[in-house]
């Protein structure tokens, strides 16, 4: 029984994550491929019945549930698009700073709308600045998510539209809902850890401890991910298990102090549940412990992988979104790493007894030795870290995020603190209500911090690797990923699961090798920054150029997206603003226009990317020359006595008349002058519109959408 639930359950969590992303004509042949191979399966192998029928029924249930969910849910809501209503709303916890001045980023629950009781969850950007739980009314204009890297997250939360404030803002008061009380709650409790650790190493306990990132320092945050262990600073399954103590649960008889036992661990699990903030990869989590602590209490065998597929039922019957938010993805991939990486060794340890026990002349397996217990204990622990963090790339690479190939030492050497700093972080924290014991308290916090500052610095080690800097190609990656799991899947089919690894590590240097050649001169131009004034960054040989422009706020983003990138050495900064301000960038070479003399300025930045630079008296423009195809981009009113030629404009807030492009690539929806692009194809993506560049040969522009010329 336990097979079948987990087949039912995955697949109904795999159906809601296609009819998600996919139209619904596209969502019914990927389902009828999938059940015509499951079905395949299930009559020509016995043994696979168990599991491929029962996966068929869940992949029927997941797209009916999905669809009927949709229709009575969300379409109602996203059809009160497009107008202007008076609102009473409830501002949520992730209020965050604006670009704006004085106003906010939050999500909104609205409770009224034009006298109508309503629970619609809204997305404001820019909100007059409130604070979590703050009731307040005011005129909105409701209008669709904009199409970003974010809209399908925010679905998972069950926010469909996005929300502009008008007028009329009024502050009603505080809610003193129970998840807004906790919110305030984590806060103050996060805020204790900062009495005797130094703010850095205090943000970054609260990140692990409670899931508060407030005070999270951007340097640790890429360090973390940089290391590829940013899993630490969100609370998962690995944090709950530690903190409440199910991982030491037992399964023997049912003892007199067993039912109290099991009852307290789940009343404490549901208060950091809801401490937390309860995130998709915390709620999975806790219902998997849950099922498992019940299941115990009434001596019933535990199974991780029905307890997984039980648990993303539960959460995909509350949400059909869910499944499309990257940590309700990152936490089941992990789990299902972690739990084939536990089958794997369980295989092995029982191989090496037969075989030690067969070498010795024993008639049944005994203890190993501890020399070689140790030796597969250490093999289990790598395999691990290496299935876990496989399991998870795809995840990854899909959403645009860094894969770091030093997360498996990052993982073994970092992982094991963890355990020590929680612990440690809740006796500080119980020990700082009690004033008479503010000594202890201190000692706790001192032990803390040399535990933090220990973890931090293997984490900044590992960051510092070679290897922590390798940029992956999406789509290449993902292709090699799939051709090993073809290939470990007939090994394992043909019972030559031990032959996989020596033939998996030649194939991996092959791929390393054709992919290293294939990225050979490729030039990736990105446009990086705010919308409508971003910055270009070319790439080539792991080395990089940018032509800045925009504010200081600009260079943040631009450090991000070299780190997840592969962090290439920046040879040179171009500063187009003719009144430069602030340059947060440090780069081997810094050209500012407004220092050169007016007129045309000719230089070599990459291998094969060439520059010319025309500094005027009100405007700059840089046409860079990629093996023949040219690219520009432009800061300031530029007006010149003949048209510039070019194969791309990277656009900002204005198109000038003076560039003639076969395309333009921006990144806001709406530019204003998008009536002025007549046959022009226009490039459209939220977060970073890229072009790739292979010289002499084809240019690919990833991740964007056209614009329909107004």
């Amino acid at each position: 029984m336990t097979r079948k639930l987990a087949g039912f359950g995955l697949a109904f969590a795999l159906a809601e994550l296609a009819a998600a992303y996919l139209p619904p004509l596209a969502s019914l042949l990927t389902a009828a491929l999938f059940i015509s191979l499951f079905l395949f399966a299930a009559f020509t192998q016995r043994r696979a019945a168990r599991f491929a029928l029962p996966a068929v029924a869940g992949l029927l249930a997941g797209l009916v549930w999905s669809a009927a969910y949709q229709l009575a849910v969300v379409k109602p809501a996203q059809s009160l698009a497009g107008q202007t209503y008076a609102c009473t709303a409830i501002v949520q916890p992730d209020a965050e700073t604006s670009w704006q001045p004085g106003n906010v980023r939050a999500t909104l629950l609205i409770t009224r709308l034009d006298d109508r009781k309503t629970s619609l969850k809204v997305y404001c950007t820019d909100l007059p600045y409130s604070e979590a739980g703050d009731i307040i009314t005011g005129q909105f204009q409701l209008q669709p998510l904009r199409a970003d890297s974010y809209r399908m997250s925010r679905y998972a939360k069950g926010t469909w539209l996005g929300a502009s404030y008008q007028a009329d803002y009024i502050w009603q008061g505080t809610s003193d809902a129970l998840p807004y009380r906790l919110y305030h709650l984590r806060q103050a409790v996060a805020k204790r850890l900062t009495t005797y650790l130094p703010q850095n190493l205090a943000g970054v306990e609260a990140a692990m401890l409670l899931g508060e990132k407030s005070e999270l320092t951007d340097e640790w945050r890429d360090t973390f991910r940089t290391a590829g262990i940013a899993h630490l600073l969100a609370v998962s399954g690995l944090h709950v298990a530690l903190l409440c103590g199910l991982f030491a649960m037992g399964q023997g008889r049912r003892s007199r102090f067993s039912v109290p036992r099991v009852l307290l661990q789940i009343t404490v699990l549901l208060l950091y549940m809801g401490l937390t903030g309860l995130p998709f990869s915390v709620f999975r989590a806790g219902v998997m412990f849950l099922i498992m602590l019940v299941g115990g209490l009434l001596l019933q065998p535990s199974d991780s992988l029905t307890a997984l597929a039980l648990a993303a039922i539960i959460i995909g019957v509350q949400q059909p979104f869910a499944p499309c938010d990257i940590g309700f993805q990152l936490s089941v991939c992990g789990v299902l790493g972690v739990l084939a990486a536990s089958a794997l060794a369980k295989r092995q340890t029982q191989f090496v007894q037969v075989r030690y026990a067969a070498r010795h002349n024993q008639r049944r397996q005994t203890a190993l030795p501890l020399p070689l217990a140790i030796v597969l204990r250490a093999v289990d622990a790598v395999q691990t870290a290496v299935l876990a963090t496989l399991a998870t790339l795809p995840v990854l690479l899909l959403h645009g995020m860094a894969a770091s190939d030093a997360a498996v030492p990052a993982n073994l050497l970092v992982v094991w603190l963890l355990g020590p700093a929680l612990r440690l972080g809740i006796l500080a924290l119980v020990l700082s209500f009690v004033p008479v014991l503010d000594p202890l308290f201190h000692g706790a916090s001192l032990l803390l911090g040399i535990v933090l500052r220990l973890m931090t610095t293997l984490a900044a080690w590992c960051a510092a690797l070679p290897a922590a800097h390798i940029a992956l190609p999406v789509r290449y990656t993902l292709w090699v990923l799939a051709v090993f799991a073809v290939l470990a899947a007939l090994f394992w089919r043909t019972r030559q699961l031990r032959r996989f690894v020596p033939v998996g590590f030649v194939c991996a240097v092959a791929a390393v090798m054709l992919g290293g050649t294939m990225q050979r001169d490729v030039v990736r131009l990105a446009m990086v920054g705010t919308a409508g004034n971003g910055c270009v960054v070319a790439v080539q040989n792991n080395r990089a150029v940018v032509l800045y422009r925009g504010s200081a706020a600009n260079g943040r983003a631009v450090q991000q997206y070299l780190t997840q990138n592969g962090a290439p050495e920046l040879a040179a900064v171009i500063d187009l603003r003719t009144e430069p301000g602030e340059m947060p960038l440090q780069a081997a070479q810094l050209l500012t226009i407004a220092d050169l003399p007016q007129g045309l300025t000719h230089l070599q930045l990459l291998d094969t990317v060439e520059v010319d630079l025309l500094h005027t008296n009100a405007a700059a423009l840089a046409v860079l020359d990629v093996g023949g195809w040219h690219a520009a981009a432009s800061a300031g009113k530029l007006i010149l006595a003949e048209p510039v030629a070019v194969d791309l404009y990277c656009a900002g807030g204005s198109c000038p008349e003076a560039i003639q492009a076969k395309a333009i690539l921006c990144n806001q929806q709406t530019p204003k002058w998008l009536s002025k692009a007549g046959d022009t194809p226009v490039y459209y993506d939220a977060e970073t519109p890229t072009a790739v560049v292979r010289p002499g040969k084809s240019v690919v522009y990833e991740e964007v959408q056209p614009l329909a010329v107004q």
